[in-house]
């Protein structure tokens, strides 16, 4: 029975995704950003559970990447569609937007394939690309991106690349803790913390867009030793 738990865990992030998925079409970016918090949740435990109860698989591996497509691949770039379609109505270019589900695909199966992803990551999560965009959702209608639809269609090409690239990010899937060694991901964290208690929801989209940057300087000292 219980190597069913992280499966079950698995398909709740799917059916997240779903819900998040009618949300974003109704246009309640608030709903559908919380069903995208709640898949996170989920994701974040399939494997947490997986590993403890050591009952990880090929099966639960093919599962999670197939939820994590729909929660954090189709529904970000539903997300950007709707926003789009909203301020420009559907030109041809708005459909452009969904090369983030595209590049989400190709980077989970490369992840699945990938033996070298298990302590970081080669390129940005799924995870965080969508957190970003259901964050963004939020908000957008009191941002500067109101009347400019092209720089959201900027912004879903940015973060394709970013999920396609082999730039090395780090992953919360380590084993030393120890302050000395990873205070970058401590500060990444206080960071991230303290950007959403200024700036709400908005906080967390730029806490996701500095990921990068603190991950190059985390592994930039690495490379040091």
């Amino acid at each position: 029975m219980k190597r069913h738990i992280p499966n079950l865990l698995t398909l709740s992030n799917l059916f997240c995704g779903c819900l998040a998925l009618v949300c974003v079409f109704s246009e309640n970016m608030l709903w559908a950003a919380i069903f995208v918090g709640l898949a996170a949740v989920f994701d974040l435990l399939d494997g947490m559970i997986a590993r403890l109860l050591k009952v990880s698989g090929a099966l639960g591996t093919q599962l999670d990447s197939l939820s994590d497509l729909v929660s954090f691949g189709v529904v970000p770039a539903s997300m950007a569609f709707v926003m789009v379609r909203h301020l420009a109505g559907t030109p041809w270019w708005a459909y452009s937007v969904f090369v983030m589900a595209l590049a989400s695909a190709y980077r989970l199966g490369k992840f699945n394939i990938d033996d070298e992803q298990h302590t970081y990551f080669k390129g940005m999560p799924t995870p965080a690309n969508a957190l970003f965009w259901a964050a963004f959702s939020i908000n957008w209608g009191t941002t500067v991106f109101v009347g400019h639809p092209t720089l959201l269609v900027a912004l879903a090409v940015i973060f394709s690349f970013l999920l396609v690239c082999n730039m090395k990010m780090f992953s919360l899937k380590i084993k030393d803790w120890s302050f000395r060694q990873q205070w970058i991901i401590y500060l990444f964290a206080v960071f991230a913390a303290g950007m959403f208690l200024l700036a709400g929801f908005s906080g967390i989209a730029l806490a996701v867009i500095c990921y990068p940057i603190f991950s190059y300087f985390y592994f930039k000292r690495k490379s040091r030793f």
